[in-house]
């Protein structure tokens, strides 16, 4: 029995919901999109089958962090089979990992890895059982943007046509299967529980500009325990930062333009409580193992509701009360409109770049990328419905903003979803929320008065 293997490898009882589904699937080999929320044990579907399919599997991951977090875990868990290749890691272990592939039994890589020739010989000969494809509405959301290699997945699971194809996320909007059908010419068996995590209250303020918004937010940062807070651009993040540290707080920033090991060292910071606060763009979050966040603030809002709830996702791992705040001012609109569409590919794009004419570098880049794999007219039907779908989500989050009605049914509804039942603490608008207080320590020297240190002693 399934329940055995589980007991026997990991020492659990019984599984948390969608797991056993999703696993039975998968040694069904059938190929199967799992939709779990955050923290609900993604990784236990692609591991338990491995061992009990006795055959090597393949993550193809997104994010470098993500990588580590999950190699980490496996080791950490007694499994020193695994075999990890990006760009952070020093000639040396590259070299290590490469030595090791064809002896592990889980090997994480990077599309832009596997799809270079001199790289997917690596293992174009093993014999994998499972391909999974981790955080797989990445495939969707960045592949026909910044990251187009995400898109043509589909050549390197047509070289392993004998595996059976796993794709897990938490978000799943509604385009997303279809998308996944068209990238990789094949059909999913879908297994959804809700995406809805009840343990975390949605808060939205209104602000009439920036000095307001900082105003209140050093005063929330007081009690708001461990916190990330997303913002929109790197300058931002910067000045953020800045302003939380003059306040007292040790503070880490994660953008895109910081040294890998830059971003591991705020990553073990705020792992291990060092710093209490991070000030982030998107790209800090996957792999961040941390299950004690109390509190997620978007001090610009999400583009989309998907963005969204992967965002909050990551707190209250721990099935502790958590909050998730957003904010926003009138200018805020116009940023998001510019981070959005300001650099889209549209259909004078790919005509242009199918005559032949001039087209700005990196869209020609992506179009001659994306152009190995589909038509231009399956490119400019791309393009359109990309374009399409980013004004939508984005047009919600707007609503978002002015919301009378429950704000997790509003979100729910994006992804197809009934809320059956709310839970006690829901949102501002159909609960009488208070936020939560957790003392952040101020570790920047400074003279505490006498009621800090009281906090501090009692904390």
């Amino acid at each position: 029995m399934l329940i055995d293997e589980l007991k026997h490898w990991f020492g659990f009882d019984s599984f948390k919901p969608g797991q056993e589904e999703i696993i039975q699937s998968v040694l069904k080999q059938k190929n199967t999109l799992g939709i779990l929320p955050t923290g609900s044990g993604k990784s236990l579907c692609y591991q338990l089958p491995t061992y009990i399919k006795k055959q090597p599997t393949l993550i193809i991951s997104p994010l470098i962090s993500l990588m580590d977090d999950q190699v980490m875990q496996l080791k950490t868990h007694g499994e020193h089979n695994v075999s990890c290749i990006h760009s952070g890691m020093d000639d040396d272990e590259r070299a290590n990992n490469i030595k090791n592939l064809k002896k592990s039994r889980f090997i994480f890589l990077s599309p832009e890895f596997i799809l270079q020739p001199h790289n997917f010989r690596l293992i174009k000969n093993i014999n994998f059982g499972l391909v999974v494809l981790d955080e797989a509405h990445c495939l969707s959301e960045w592949g026909y943007d910044f990251r187009p290699h995400y898109a043509l997945i589909g050549k390197i699971i047509q070289q392993f046509s004998y595996a059976t194809i796993l794709g897990l996320t938490a978000t799943a909007p509604p385009h997303l299967l279809a998308d996944l059908n068209q990238m990789l010419r094949t059909n999913f068996n879908v297994i959804k529980t809700s995406m809805n995590r009840n343990n975390i209250s949605l808060n939205h303020k209104n602000f009439s500009d920036d000095e307001e918004k900082i105003k209140w937010l050093l005063t929330t940062l007081e009690q708001s325990g461990p916190t990330i807070i997303y913002v929109s651009s790197k300058k931002i993040c910067s000045m953020l930062a800045q302003a939380i540290y003059q306040q007292g707080f040790l503070t880490g920033i994660y953008h895109g333009d910081l040294s890998y090991q830059e971003r591991q060292t705020v990553q073990h910071q705020f792992l291990n409580n060092e710093i209490p606060i991070i000030v982030a763009t998107s790209a800090f979050g996957m792999g961040i193992n941390k299950k004690d966040i109390r509190t997620i603030i978007h001090f610009h809002l999400s583009t989309s509701p998907s963005n969204y709830l992967q965002e909050i996702g990551r707190a209250g791992r721990d099935g502790n009360q958590s909050q998730a705040i957003s904010l926003f001012q009138p200018d805020d609109s116009f940023l998001l409109e510019t981070l959005l569409f300001t650099d889209m590919i549209t259909n004078e794009d790919v005509n242009a770049f199918e005559l032949g004419l001039d087209v700005i570098p990196f869209k020609k880049e992506i179009i001659e990328i994306l152009s190995s794999y589909y038509t231009y007219n399956e490119l400019r039907h791309i393009f359109e419905n990309t374009y399409q779908r980013k004004r939508n989500g984005y047009i919600r989050m707007l609503g978002y903003k002015n919301l009378d009605q429950c704000r997790r049914a509003y979100l729910m509804e994006f992804f197809g979803e009934n809320l059956s039942d709310k839970p006690e603490i829901c949102c501002d608008n159909d609960t009488n929320i208070e936020l939560i207080k957790i003392f952040n320590r101020k570790k920047v020297k400074r003279k505490f008065d006498y009621k800090e240190k009281l906090k501090n002693l009692f904390k």
